[in-house]
């Protein structure tokens, strides 16, 4: 007994020397904070009750006086930070706008009243109560886009085919709705041959989601294809990997990519192509028409000049590569390190070795004044250059 008492001990003692370092060994960490936006309190006269709005804006509002578009997505409260996530990735690479977020959490007990019941009130609150408060205290321009997953989904079906019209763009994740969906988008297509919007709806897996509701957005597909006018840009996508709670983000990332393809850069894939498109007026009326639509700069981005100058390169014309780039960088860019970056490679390719360095050096220069945190890179670059002459 008293073996035992003793070996105890022992044990004990090791395990609390071992609890005991592994506690010394654990760092003091930050805590992490993310930009998730604000969350406001609205009145609402028409549903009688007050409503949260939970809003998020862009870097660049903060940076800029322009106008921006709005994202307005229902369940707020279950959707509002992959929203942010995605629309900041998607940003970043040039896919969208940068756009504010505007989420709207339900109420206690609001769901099913909202979104099916009285649907008609809360798309009235919708329009004259949210967006009359989001107008009146950010700077937005005229393009809106609804997104809604599972009832929230079918209500954005709904406010399609009753008011076109209020809104540019429209995502549905797995809309849960009944066959009636399909007569009121045939009694639209039969009022109008001219509709201007997007639409993007998705359904998940057959397994989770049930024949029922991915037959129905077949169904839908299938209408489209037949009836939709050739203005309407829509598209449907059977998510078969995922459940019908899994769709929402994958659906509001996928869905605004969709949304704005006539927003992203233009792609060539060869100099001919670009010859064919008759050539910079062309892409300049490109971006013309962008900024209508979407309230934004009428100027060629870097990304699109970059891109047309590696094309020119493949497609051995990297002369006019070179006369493209000085042309943008002179009249447009003239801080683009990227835009160097590419001239450099087409001097590269010329084998004009002393135009080559005088880049590179150029690119080091810019990167100190800019503070650029690739400087390493530009400097590592030059370098090996050097050694290569």
């Amino acid at each position: 007994m008293k073996q035992y008492i003793f070996r105890s001990i022992i044990i004990f003692a090791l395990f609390g020397h071992f609890s005991s370092n592994i506690a010394a060994q654990n760092p003091t960490g930050t805590a992490i904070t993310y930009n998730f936006g604000t969350q406001y309190q609205l009145q609402s006269k028409i549903l009688g009750e007050t409503r949260q709005l939970l809003i998020y804006v862009p870097e660049k509002y903060k940076k800029s006086t322009e106008k921006f578009p709005v994202i307005y997505v229902l369940d707020g409260d279950k959707h509002y930070k992959h929203a942010i996530v995605s629309a900041e990735k998607l940003q970043k690479n040039g896919l969208i706008p940068a756009s504010i977020i505007v989420a709207i959490p339900d109420n206690k007990g609001t769901h099913m009243r909202d979104y099916t019941q009285d649907s008609d009130k809360f798309s009235r609150f919708l329009r004259e109560e949210v967006q009359s408060f989001v107008t009146k205290n950010f700077r937005t321009n005229e393009y809106k886009t609804l997104y809604g997953h599972s009832r929230p989904g079918a209500f954005v079906l709904e406010t399609f085919v009753k008011e076109p019209n209020a809104f540019n763009s429209y995502i549905a994740a797995s809309p849960v709705t009944s066959k009636k969906i399909l007569t009121k988008f045939e009694k639209l297509f039969d009022k109008n041959t001219m509709l201007n919007q997007t639409i993007y709806f998705t359904v998940g897996g057959i397994d989770n989601e049930g024949s029922r509701s991915v037959n129905l957005m077949k169904s839908l597909s299938d209408l489209l294809t037949k009836r939709a006018p050739k203005s309407l840009q829509w598209k449907h996508t059977h998510l078969t990997q995922h459940y019908h709670h899994t769709t929402s983000n994958g659906t509001f990332y996928d869905g605004l990519a969709e949304s704005f393809t006539d927003y992203q850069d233009p792609i060539i894939s060869s100099y001919q192509q670009y010859l064919d498109g008759n050539g910079m007026d062309g892409i300049k009326a490109y971006f013309k028409k962008r900024a209508l639509k979407y309230y934004t700069d009428e100027k060629i981005t870097v990304n699109a000049i970059a891109g047309f100058g590696f094309t020119f390169m493949f497609d051995n014309k990297a002369q006019q590569a070179v006369d493209l780039l000085l042309d943008d960088i002179k009249n447009n860019h003239p801080t683009s390190i990227k835009l160097y970056g590419v001239l450099s490679a087409a001097y590269r390719t010329l084998g004009l070795k002393d135009k080559t360095l005088k880049v590179l050096e150029k690119m080091v220069s810019m990167a100190k004044q800019q503070n650029d945190p690739q400087l390493d890179r530009y400097e590592s670059s030059l370098k090996r250059f050097k050694k290569s002459l």
